[in-house]
């Protein structure tokens, strides 16, 4: 080899340390920004008519593993849809309550029944009776309270739902633009890392919204689906244009329904939980709810001398006329207020029945004990006002534990696969600044090499004069 490939060599080996040592050093700085991926340069060997001439740069490597990135963002779709739902359901089971709490609409109907028990033993005593009247209306306010907390959940949700669409919308047209940005700076040759790794987060934030698919173009661009093949960007969006929308109630996306099945549509993500809060949940909570108003409005109607019209408790003050919102409307007639011998006499009563008579305050007994038939989800097709109640709020609290334990589960999964991506793909600074101790050896090596080589050309020329 002659001095003056040695003297390329030792230059190509002195730029390349210097850039090695700037890409260790950023590296370093960027160790703990969320989404880094860390940097390498990519070094061939150069040669020069046929002979070794050093070392070239070839491109600044970006490695990450694909399919590790695609299992911990899926895995943390399905942390974050699943903790949407818990929350949800934690919040409607918080008013709802436990079956021996307090609160709950099967203790109160449990304490409505303990009042007439002793209406019985004491039917002409205005304390008895006052006591009835008041546990009715508490039952009221519970059956009240409970179905304005699930339509507080819901409109909750489907708040929530919007505001989710919006971080989508909004993400996937920023990653649109970074589309564009890498494709062209790809075209030139130039380092297209901290591009990449901006459009990385953002794909992160969209997969905690919704459940997405994504694959790479040759010219470096990104595609993104929802996990049943709805395409949402494929290389950049129009200004203002949103590929999922929200139309009534339905989540939209290429004019297609993803609510009217998510499971199948949407699949993950909070999008996911707040559609299954709002169209499912807190639906069937209300459905519930409003089974157990009906049969205590139907038969508390059927305990007095005309079973159709209005009883102890009313729809909104008249008969019963629909099941559907009853849980909301229920409320206990207005003349046992002011009159409260009629939960002793009956409420559609003309006159007070004689002292000591015990007979409708046993059919208002019965009402407790008879089996009747109920039609909502999950719920005993036949049971007594109690038995459904205690089921009713049983399966709720069933329902919230369930969401918990699973969303514990998928936060166990998504946390180690965030790990193994972190460990992967991230700077570890005890790995970079050992780089930095060879870097600076063999800075030192080919500068040591430049120095020999100009002596050598210096003796050359020495002789040569």
């Amino acid at each position: 080899m002659s001095v003056q490939l040695a003297l390329s060599a030792a230059l190509s080996g002195l730029r390349t340390t210097q850039q090695q040592a700037a890409l260790a050093s950023h590296n370093i700085a960027n160790a703990t920004t969320a989404g880094y991926v860390r940097r390498d340069l990519a070094l061939s060997a150069s040669f020069t008519g046929g002979q070794g001439s050093g070392v070239k740069v070839d491109a600044i490597a970006r490695k990450v593993d694909e399919l590790l990135i695609r299992d911990a963002r899926h895995e943390t779709s399905r942390y974050t849809g699943q903790e949407a739902r818990a929350s949800a359901l934690a919040d409607y089971a918080l008013v709802l309550g436990q079956p021996q709490d307090e609160r709950s609409v099967s203790t109160l109907l449990s304490k409505l029944q303990q009042a007439f028990s002793r209406l019985h033993d004491m039917p002409n005593d205005d304390a008895a009776q006052n006591a009835v009247v008041a546990q009715a209306s508490s039952l009221v306010q519970g059956l009240n309270s409970a179905a304005e907390a699930a339509r507080t959940v819901q409109t909750d949700a489907r708040n929530r739902l919007q505001n989710s669409v919006d971080t989508v919308n909004g993400s996937l047209q920023r990653i649109g633009e970074l589309n564009g940005a890498i494709a062209s700076l790809d075209a030139k040759g130039g380092d297209t890392g901290d591009l990449r790794d901006e459009r990385d987060r953002l794909l992160d934030t969209v997969s905690e919204e919704i459940g997405i698919r994504t694959y790479s173009r040759d010219d470096g661009q990104v595609v993104v689906m929802t996990r049943n093949g709805q395409t949402l960007l494929d290389g950049q969006l129009a200004p203002g244009e949103t590929p999922l929308t929200i139309v009534g109630n339905d989540l939209m996306a290429n004019g297609a329904s993803l609510s009217a099945n998510p499971e199948t549509d949407i699949q993950t993500g909070r999008i996911m939980g707040y559609v299954q809060t709002a169209t499912q949940d807190m639906p069937r909570a209300m459905a519930q709810l409003d089974q157990l108003a009906a049969g205590i409005v139907q038969r508390f109607q059927n305990a007095e001398a005309d079973p159709t019209k209005p009883g102890l408790f009313t729809d909104a003050g008249a008969a019963y006329t629909t099941t559907a919102g009853l849980a909301s409307r229920i409320a206990v007639d207005a003349s046992v207020k002011t009159e409260s011998w009629r939960v002793q006499s009956g409420v559609q009563a003309i006159a007070r029945l004689p002292a000591g008579d015990q007979t409708q305050i046993e059919t208002f007994s019965a009402v407790f004990t008879a089996t009747g038939t109920f039609t909502a989800t999950d719920m005993p097709a036949s049971a007594t006002l109690g038995g459904y109640a205690t089921a009713m709020v049983s399966v709720q609290q069933g329902y919230r534990t369930t969401a918990e334990s699973e969303m514990n589960a998928r936060k166990i999964s998504a946390d180690t696969l965030q790990s193994a991506r972190v460990n992967r793909d991230g700077v570890n600074i005890d790995d970079e600044m050992q780089k930095l101790l060879l870097i600076e050896q063999s800075y030192g090596a080919s500068a040591q090499v430049v120095q020999v080589a100009g002596r050598m050309i210096d003796i050359l020329l020495q002789i040569k004069g």
